[in-house]
């Protein structure tokens, strides 16, 4: 990759950035889980949903017959809330959560994406990112590698599969309900139905 076009690429996804965090936040404020729904411009719900199963490169966690995707930033704080709600929540509730790692908000969190999907234990480097999560501008505690060869294509897949559901905004969660319908959900659920309530409706 050229220089010229790196800084191309580097820019886009500043840009990406500022935009995907104003938009996270407006909806962590303002959105209620029921309200919640597809922007203009994007995929259909079924098509995001064999996107995520069949060209996202997930990091698997737990073991159950219900199956979450979450699209992820390493350093979103807003991922990373609904990462430690979701932990006693996976077994209990017979969950897999997909982690789908994405790189846009900051100018790290491609290198950050980047080091957990090319790891040699992927849900390990997640977990160790997550755990040491630094708010107020550190975000995920795991340093940032070149984006290249197998990482750098599983990133750029994992950012496709984002961009099918209109904005890319972190976190957003995509699963099929009870009655069989795709769902995907753009930020963190809150009340009146919040975590619980979208768990529970998980087929």
């Amino acid at each position: 990759m050229n220089r010229k076009w790196s800084q191309r690429l580097d820019l886009t996804r500043a840009r990406r950035g500022v935009i995907g965090v104003l938009a996270s936040i407006v909806l962590a404020l303002s959105v209620p889980a029921a309200q919640a729904s597809l922007a203009f411009g994007a995929s259909s719900p079924q098509a995001i949903w064999q996107a995520a199963r069949h060209q996202a490169h997930a990091v698997d966690e737990g073991h159950g017959r219900h199956a979450l995707f979450v699209f992820v930033d390493p350093n979103c704080p807003f991922c990373h809330t609904l990462f430690e709600q979701l932990q006693p929540l996976i077994g209990p509730h017979d969950l897999t959560v997909h982690w789908v790692v994405v790189g846009i908000l900051r100018a790290t969190s491609a290198g950050k994406a980047a080091a957990i999907l090319g790891a040699r234990d992927p849900l390990a480097a997640l977990m160790r990112s997550e755990k040491g999560f630094r708010r107020g501008g550190g975000g995920g505690a795991i340093r940032p590698v070149p984006v290249r060869g197998s990482a750098a294509a599983a990133l750029a897949a994992n950012d496709h599969v984002l961009a099918m559901t209109g904005p890319e905004l972190v976190p957003t969660l995509v699963y099929r309900n009870a009655a069989g319908q795709v769902i995907v959900h753009q930020g963190v659920p809150l009340e009146p139905h919040g975590l619980l309530w979208t768990v529970d409706a998980i087929r």
